[in-house]
């Protein structure tokens, strides 16, 4: 059967999503295309035995305008969930394998056991080493402006929280883009800090009382018979007023394109070859996501926070685990804590190779000495992301490169997705918040 669309859209994850709600709002002629049989993409929520289980991202900022006007479009901004105020103040690492407070504020920078002296001491390097005249990797970035601690102590947990990802092949300018930009603009991040507008700092983060997927699928609620379920894309070909999308059942024809899926499901789409070799250069790192669910009577390791990044001289065999229920009250039944375990990454991906009942019995075995736990596990949940998170390795501005190129060869056909310009739920929301702008400006 044949269609003709004016915008279809491939992928309903939330760029996707965000994207067709936002372009709705000038015009209803689009179509969302996805494969699987649910939106959502990399936001995925399960509940099971009263726990709130999040696969994917656990947490979302409210730092911009686009995802605060999508909540409020989706009539949720009444029932965000915040984290509460120990928690969303306290982060942790380990220093001798206990949980040890990440320093927040000058006083605590001063006092905190985490850091030498001398590494305090050595962060005012920062005011006197000249600006990076070319990208460099995060590893050298920090080493060069705060000292070697400073990265290894701090700034390589905070990474791992982020992307998993492994320092010393990450792009300073792209997996830091603040720092960098501050970098750049004052020649120092300690001046650009204190220089920066104040308005800009704050950066709250959210739940929802089901879980993300709340929002993912009211926003396609909203959007309705627009969104295909099980609809593989299988080929995409290039007319002359337009594309052709080939999905096995219909043959759609389109004027606008755009696709927001991962770089190594594009790359089967597309026959340019020259873009599809730079695709493939994007490393997506392997994640396993465990949840435990804990009566708090058995845990002795009472302390409250957001949870606990690990670095590799730790030697643990997670990259981190986060205190769900301590964090957001909502997502375990009373008497009862959540954990997520977050395993794998760059640095692990040889875990990720383990029977997944080995690996639960490892991971397990280190979150109860953390926790001083001492009974029966009440629950538990697994789940993997064979491609996870896209690194924004030294290669990427190759990549952004190569995305112009495509997209001036190929008009109306946009590449979207959480694989560059910013890997968070709330900077894709911005992107295709921005996309969504141009393109109305364009039309007649």
């Amino acid at each position: 059967m044949n269609k003709e669309i004016h915008t279809v859209i491939i992928g309903s994850g939330i760029s996707g999503l965000s994207l067709a709600h936002f372009l709705s709002k000038s015009s209803q002629d689009l179509l969302v295309l996805e494969s699987d049989s649910r939106v959502g993409g990399i936001i995925h929520t399960e509940i099971k035995n009263q726990f709130i289980c999040e696969n994917g991202p656990n947490t979302v900022l409210l730092n911009n305008e686009a995802i605060l006007e999508l909540i409020q479009d989706c009539g949720l901004i009444e029932k965000l969930e915040y984290p509460t105020t120990v928690a969303d103040k306290n982060r942790f690492v380990l220093r001798k394998g206990k949980l040890t407070m990440v320093p927040t504020s000058l006083l605590k920078f001063i006092c905190t056991p985490l850091l030498s002296q001398r590494a305090k001491i050595g962060v005012l390097r920062d005011l006197f080493v000249k600006r990076h005249v070319q990208n460099t990797t995060v590893y050298d970035f920090v080493s060069a402006r705060f000292g070697m601690e400073i990265h290894d102590q701090l700034i390589e947990p905070f990474i791992t929280g982020i992307y998993a990802g492994n320092t010393k092949k990450m792009s300073a300018q792209h997996s830091l883009k603040i720092l960098w930009q501050l970098e750049q603009k004052y020649g120092s991040i300690i001046k650009g800090f204190f220089s920066r507008d104040k308005n800009k700092r704050g950066q709250g983060s959210f739940q929802l009382p089901i879980g993300l997927s709340q929002l993912t699928e009211k926003i396609a609620d909203l959007i309705g018979e627009r969104i295909q379920l099980n609809c593989t894309v299988h080929k995409i070909t290039t007319k002359s007023n337009g594309y052709e999308i080939d999905t096995g059942k219909d043959l759609i024809l389109c004027k606008r394109l755009i696709s927001t899926i991962p770089a190594h499901g594009l790359k089967r789409l597309i026959a340019d070859q020259s873009f599809i070799q730079v695709l493939e250069k994007v490393n997506y790192s392997p994640v396993n996501v465990f949840h435990y669910g804990l009566k708090k009577e058995n845990i002795k390791n009472k302390k409250q926070g957001f949870g606990v990044l690990t670095k590799p001289s730790d030697g643990k065999n997670y990259l981190g685990v986060l205190f769900s229920s301590r964090t957001f009250g909502h997502v375990a039944p009373e008497g009862f804590e959540l954990y997520t375990v977050i395993v794998g990454g760059e640095r692990q991906r040889e875990l990720c190779d383990l029977p997944i009942e080995d690996l639960e019995r490892i991971v397990l075995s280190e979150l109860e000495e953390l926790l001083e736990h001492d009974g029966e596990v009440n629950f538990k949940n697994h789940f993997r992301w064979k491609k996870g998170i896209p690194q924004y390795d030294m290669n990427h501005q190759e990549l952004l490169d190569s995305i112009a190129r495509f997209q001036a060869k190929n008009k109306d056909f946009y590449v979207m997705g959480n694989f560059h310009g910013g890997v968070s739920v709330s900077d894709c929301i911005k992107k295709s918040k921005k996309l969504a702008s141009e393109l109305e400006k364009r039309e007649p």
